[in-house]
């Protein structure tokens, strides 16, 4: 979630809290339910392959450089199901 909030701040976008919480659940646990039927890897790059996409389409050169960049710069914690690292 910080990742996101980061990024979105970097480009002055930031919304509310609210409306960023719940498009984050929803994605997020579409993304879970795929990791039942696909490799846990081909659905990450998916959703980063979207991502990408929908960033270029909206974003001029130079903000996307700087979301790209915010990314590069950003950790992040794994997503760990039953206390077992998915691999």
């Amino acid at each position: 979630m910080n990742l996101i909030l980061k990024i979105l701040l970097a480009l002055k976008m930031a919304p509310k809290d609210k409306d960023l919480q719940e498009i984050y659940n929803c994605i997020f646990g579409d993304a879970m339910k795929y990791t039942d039927q696909f490799n846990i890897q081909m659905v990450a790059a998916t959703y980063v392959a979207i991502a990408m996409r929908l960033y270029k389409s909206t974003l001029n050169p130079e903000e996307y450089e700087m979301m790209i960049s915010t990314i590069m710069d950003s950790e992040v914690k794994p997503y760990i199901k039953d206390k077992e690292k998915l691999n």
